[in-house]
């Protein structure tokens, strides 16, 4: 047997397949009106270019590694008296008008007796080419052996055929070896099919025949169990085949058995080898597609197939259109590898292409990256909502702490899922612990953090502990494994994390580090983030009175404003920081001893929001009835209200801290708002202008709103606003009432 070079077609026949003669023992017997009628011309192509930008783009070819075209010569225990056949020559021709790329028929397992097989060809290719020049499908031989004592522990081999039925694993393995060669081309390629919840399948101990037969058995037929394989060790890449028997109605039971009323058959067609599955079950998902893929440059041929094979470079998809790819640091899926010393990161690309699509179904909805350890949970998952997402790229970055990564894509059809080769990392790196040389250190001196494992950057987190603790709060994104801290904005107490920047699930022990001679703060609760103009507070400890001053920094402690002093000695304290003309900026607080500068604590940095929602909150006293006099907003309780008695006015004095622009006001009134009001503002606090007032119609529970982006200079500028309202309207005895008043910058 001669092979030509592997850009050249391989056994080229020498007539079309239809007219292809009968092999040994090849009969049809199944009955002409139960098939399902063969196409005049061959039908749709699935094949794509994908990942264009790499040299012209990867081919993609999709078809099926196990079909059976004899049947079985059994019936429930009771032996039939035929054996349902379909001739091998009918099946390749149905494959090839089908649209297969590539299609292999085998015997059903080697329980038979006779030597149905071994004038099988073990490899051909069709003489139509596609536009490139290329075969338009390849044909393989293959052979179903047997192992174990589970009647279906079934595995196929192509290129070197193996005979096998023995429950002894050795045997297997020693089988295998004995086909095997480095060279594709010269070697025995094994497919486990579908795997049972009893995986039988297992490898070698020993180091080198552990080896070689884990590179012999490339695939694996993609169920429940296929990470169950991975697990085990093997290097499997997902396919999907039909496992089509030549068959009768009867063996097949119902639904093929089912008639409707008129006598017609309820499923017209029955499953044969050849034809995909989905034109007997009416759905484009009911079975899937083997799919390979090609690098620019390759011929679609025998040994370049095979060599695929065993680059793993295949996938498996439920919907045969479509089709995936990807690569990780330059390496194509299905590669086995080490990482580099300095190679702390793996960047995947992925593409996913859907061949003449247009949507409405055909769109990409998910991607997912799975570790088989994990199997429940993916590592990554990224959704998509472009109904017309038809050409999908992809970009993202992952820390390589898993040994192995299978990525899949899916579509909006039912269970369009394409599965892609995985990639195998021998050398995975350790997920990230850290620890400080030591625990405690004074103020002088820098604390240092190590961290062990993790990737290329990490993401550094501190807390703090006890009764104030409030969660983790991130300082920033290192890649120095060697992280020192500034002991000059650190609190008395601390604890420290890292977080993987890729998988924000990765995170590392906390560690405590205690800093001596400071002041214990606490930090203050905030909203997410803070607004520009609203009051935070904080709490400090200490085991002896202290007179402090209270100090605030927007550069992380390079430089400090005092911002408010306590002159009586205490051993604790409340205090309240205006942020008012600090929006934009990540601010620490600091408590300083009077008495000693060296001996302080410091807040964790925290970031006040540039927009300003000066919202005023009402006080749950009266109001007075002086116009004169003036209401100072000091509460913070958004359920009371000011309200004024019977035909009084009502006047509320706003402190803006410094001035603002204000382009909106919003006034909150109660159950009873007054029949009218005016509004006032200064820059000093003493001298006042009058810019709007109006009348209202009475409605409980009612909303002024004013704009004042139209006015010149697009808005009222002022420090101090004061609001008056007055009287109440006829039957309403309880007066008026304001509840809220907000402002807008």
């Amino acid at each position: 047997m001669s092979r030509r070079g592997s850009r050249s077609p391989w056994m080229m026949l020498a007539t079309v397949l239809s007219a292809s003669p009968g092999l040994a023992g090849d009969t049809t017997n199944v009955i002409s009106i139960d098939r399902y009628p063969l196409p005049a011309v061959r039908e749709s192509r699935y094949r794509n270019r994908i990942a264009t930008e790499l040299g012209g783009g990867w081919q993609t070819f999709v078809g099926d590694l196990h079909s059976h075209p004899r049947g079985h010569s059994e019936m429930g225990g009771v032996s039939l008296n035929f054996t349902p056949q379909i001739r091998r020559d009918e099946v390749l021709l149905s494959a090839f008008r089908h649209g297969y790329d590539f299609f292999g028929t085998s015997n059903h397992t080697s329980s038979w007796d006779n030597s149905y097989d071994e004038d099988d060809p073990v490899g051909q290719v069709s003489l139509e080419q596609d536009a490139n020049g290329q075969p338009e499908m390849l044909t393989l031989g293959g052979m179903e052996s047997h192992l174990g004592s589970d009647p279906e522990h079934h595995f196929n081999t192509f290129n070197r055929r193996i005979r096998f039925n023995s429950n002894s694993l050795w045997n297997w393995h020693h089988e295998i070896l004995n086909h095997y060669s480095t060279d594709p081309l010269q070697s025995t390629h094994v497919q486990l099919n579908h795997p049972n919840e009893d995986v039988f399948f297992a490898l070698p101990t020993e180091p080198d025949r552990r080896r070689n037969v884990r590179d012999a058995v490339e695939l694996a037929e993609y169920n429940d169990r296929y990470f169950e394989l991975l697990r085990r060790g093997f290097r499997v890449a997902p396919a999907a085949n039909t496992d089509s028997h030549a068959a009768t109605r009867e063996q097949l039971g119902v639904p093929f058995t089912l008639k409707y009323s008129t006598g017609a058959w309820v499923w017209p067609y029955i499953d044969e080898p050849g034809v995909p599955r989905e034109k007997i079950h009416g759905r484009d998902t009911a079975q899937g597609r083997t799919g390979i893929v090609l690098p620019p440059g390759e011929w679609f041929d025998y040994g370049n197939f095979l060599r695929a094979l065993r680059n793993r470079w295949v996938y498996r998809t439920a919907l045969p259109p479509a089709s995936g790819f990807f690569m990780v640091n330059g390496r194509t899926m299905g590669s086995e590898f080490s990482l580099a010393p300095a190679e702390r990161r793996l960047d995947f690309t992925v593409w996913g292409t859907t061949k003449d699509g247009t949507g409405g179904g055909n769109n990409w909805t998910t991607l997912k990256v799975f570790s088989p350890f994990q199997p429940d949970t993916p590592i990554k998952e990224i959704t998509y909502t472009d109904p017309n997402l038809i050409d999908l790229k992809q970009v993202f970055s992952l820390t390589p702490y898993e040994s192995i990564y299978v990525v899949t894509l899916n579509q909006q059809w039912e269970n369009a899922e394409v599965t892609l080769a995985p990639i195998w990392v021998q050398n995975p790196v350790a997920k990230p612990t850290i620890s400080f040389e030591s625990p405690v250190n004074h103020r002088q001196t820098v604390p240092v953090i190590f961290v062990n494992g993790g990737g290329d950057t990490v993401v550094l987190q501190r807390a703090r502990t006890g009764t104030g603790f409030n969660g983790w709060q991130t300082v920033g994104t290192v890649t120095n494994h060697f992280i020192p801290l500034d002991p000059s904005i650190l609190p008395t107490t601390s604890q420290w994390r890292v977080v993987d920047p890729y998988q924000p699930e990765v995170v590392s022990n906390a560690v405590t580090l205690t800093v001596s001679n400071g002041l214990d703060v606490r930090q203050p609760t905030l909203s997410t983030p803070p607004l520009d103009g609203v009051n935070i507070s904080l709490a400090w400890t200490h085991p002896t009175p202290l007179a402090v001053d209270y100090y605030a920094s927007r550069d992380n402690g390079a430089t400090w404003t005092k911002v408010g002093e306590s002159t009586v000695p205490n051993r604790y304290a409340y205090w309240s920081f205006y942020t008012g003309g600090w929006g934009g900026s990540n601010v620490t607080l600091k408590v300083v001893d009077r008495a000693d500068p060296g001996h302080f604590g410091v807040t964790l940095p925290f970031f006040v929001s540039p927009e300003l929602q000066l919202k005023i909150p009402a006080t749950s006293g009266n109001a007075t009835s002086n116009s004169g006099a003036a209401h100072t907003v000091t509460d913070s309780d958004l359920g009371s209200c000011w309200w004024t008695s019977d035909g009084n006015e009502q006047s509320v004095y706003i402190d803006l801290g410094r001035e603002h622009l204000v382009k909106r006001m919003e006034v909150l009134f109660g159950s009873e708002n007054p029949p009218s009001w005016y509004m006032g503002t200064s820059h000093n606090g003493s001298t006042w202008s009058m810019h709007d007032s109006g009348l209202l119609s009475y409605a409980p529970n009612q909303t002024l709103v004013k704009d004042y982006t139209n006015r010149t200079g697009g808005g009222l500028t002022a420090r101090y606003i004061r609001f008056y309202v007055a009287g109440n309207f006829p039957g309403l005895t309880n007066g008026s009432q304001v509840c809220d008043i907000r402002l807008y910058r």
